[in-house]
């Protein structure tokens, strides 16, 4: 079925695919993944079988050094790219599997890594290829998420913290505001970590490039960010995504 709805001239990319994900699935490798030594032995079975290199003494299963390390079980991964070649949601797939969408989401991500480093036509395929896309509960969340900090940036009279008035004023042009009533100042975002981020006008571009996919390295290079702001602009936007009940988006835009 799946050859059926992949072009031919990707048949050999998505053979080689399968079968790299067949050796995973099985736990077996033939060379040692640091040293490319192929004398080791097992030392442990279960729950991942797990072995030691004699050459340069170090352990490995046959995920190590793959984007699918610990991601168990193993036969999961071939359902999940199948399921998503035939156009089925993260929440379909979940239920296939019994499992959380979190769960889902983290393997997709994986998938499309390892699809990156190892067969690239096969990626392009895979990421322009609808299948690859964000499905609506992300694309609503997506939504919902701009929705909030629009308002939340063109709110003019929040409530006060300090004695529950609405005769509050903007001061300065961020989420600052003083209360007409008992003339304590306040900021709207002071017990979120969103209070800590500069350059709010810049807020929407970076969560669309957190959604489109963009990793950490791309968004710096279009930004012009560093990668420590990236870092923690990332970690500052996944926990709001959590605050707000958007979990899913959270969990699709925590992949660096």
């Amino acid at each position: 079925m799946i050859y059926e709805l992949v072009p031919n001239e990707l048949h050999n990319e998505l053979d080689n695919f399968l079968k790299s994900l067949e050796k995973i699935t099985q736990q077996n490798i033939e060379i040692c993944p640091f040293c490319e030594n192929n004398d080791f032995y097992t030392i442990r079975s279960t729950p991942t079988v797990t072995y030691r290199c004699k050459t340069c003494n170090k352990y490995c299963t046959a995920a190590t050094n793959t984007p699918f390390n610990r991601l168990t079980p193993f036969n999961w991964l071939e359902m999940i790219f199948a399921y998503r070649i035939e156009n089925k949601s993260y929440q379909y797939i979940a239920n296939k599997l019994n499992c959380s969408l979190e769960k889902v989401i983290r393997r997709d991500h994986a998938i499309v890594s390892y699809l990156e480093t190892n067969y690239n036509s096969l990626y392009q395929w895979y990421t322009d290829n609808k299948q690859a896309k964000i499905p609506t509960t992300l694309a609503e969340q997506h939504k919902m998420m701009n929705t909030k900090i629009i308002e939340l940036l063109n709110e003019q009279k929040p409530i006060c913290i300090h004695c529950g008035s609405t005769d509050t004023t903007k001061i300065g042009t961020r989420t600052c505001y003083r209360c007409k009533r008992c003339r304590h100042s306040f900021n709207i975002l002071s017990d979120t970590q969103l209070n800590k981020l500069p350059r709010s006008d810049l807020w929407l571009e970076f969560i669309d490039l957190l959604v489109s996919g963009e990793n950490n390295l791309q968004i710096e290079k279009k930004m012009n960010f560093s990668s420590n702001t990236v870092r923690r602009w990332r970690s500052a936007w996944c926990d709001m995504m959590k605050n707000w009940d958007c979990n899913a988006l959270a969990i699709w835009c925590s992949r660096h």
